[in-house]
């Protein structure tokens, strides 16, 4: 390592943080909440807030809020919701700082958390994006109105649980770029999320991207990357 290596890593007693990956590749480090005891999880959030630029903390479980409230003036996406399995929490977001905007629509209302993941990744890097919930193709009229509202993006983000086919349908009908996040959204065959992962790897959709199972957060990175933003 280099001269400067100890300003970028800062070691602790629980592990490493990386306080120069967003100068490297323009994204900061996620603070990965699940698994980790309150007092790494505090550690690691301590050693965020020591640099500057934004904070994120992933798949945080909402009854440990309360342990990191008092460290941050936290913005939560989504809000805490009775029932939710997680939450993403972002601190320091950065101003908006470009007019491209990320399209996010998610098949059904169940996808709601993996979404809302993706969009407070992109708000955190000064990203605006338009998030549409419940459009899934079941119902394909309402995919037709959502792409209609959305004409305007940079880059869509399809989550889509089930068999996964609102990712390929999005990806037949725009020209820019198509990342999609199969869920784990579904019962029997949709087998937590492999049959709409293997459908979007099949598509017969040129150039769509897919992610892994409920990965809102790698979408929004990638989107973040395909902007060119850091």
């Amino acid at each position: 390592m280099d001269e400067n290596s100890s300003d970028r890593l800062r070691r602790g007693e629980y592990g490493w943080f990386d306080a120069g990956r967003r100068a490297r590749i323009g994204l900061p480090e996620a603070i990965y909440a699940a698994s980790k005891s309150d007092a790494a999880l505090v550690e690691m959030i301590e050693f965020a807030l020591d640099g500057s630029g934004p904070v994120l903390v992933t798949r945080l479980d909402p009854t440990r809020f309360e342990l990191i409230a008092g460290h941050a003036p936290w913005l939560s996406f989504p809000a805490i919701e009775e029932g939710s399995d997680y939450v993403t929490l972002v601190a320091r977001p950065l101003a908006m700082n470009t007019t491209k905007r990320v399209g996010i629509l998610a098949g059904g209302s169940s996808d709601r958390v993996m979404a809302l993941e993706a969009r407070a990744v992109l708000t955190a890097l000064g990203v605006d994006s338009h998030l549409i919930l419940d459009c899934g193709v079941s119902a394909i009229e309402r995919t037709m109105v959502a792409l209609d509202e959305t004409r305007d993006v940079e880059v869509f983000i399809v989550l889509a649980g089930f068999e996964g086919a609102l990712a390929t349908v999005v990806a037949s009908m725009v020209s820019v770029p198509v990342i999609g996040v199969p869920t784990s959204i579904g019962y029997g065959v949709a087998r937590g999320g492999e049959t709409a992962m293997a459908s979007m790897l099949a598509s017969c959709a040129q150039g769509l991207m897919v992610m892994g199972i409920d990965n809102g957060f790698g979408a929004a990175c990638a989107a973040l990357r395909i902007l060119g933003i850091r």
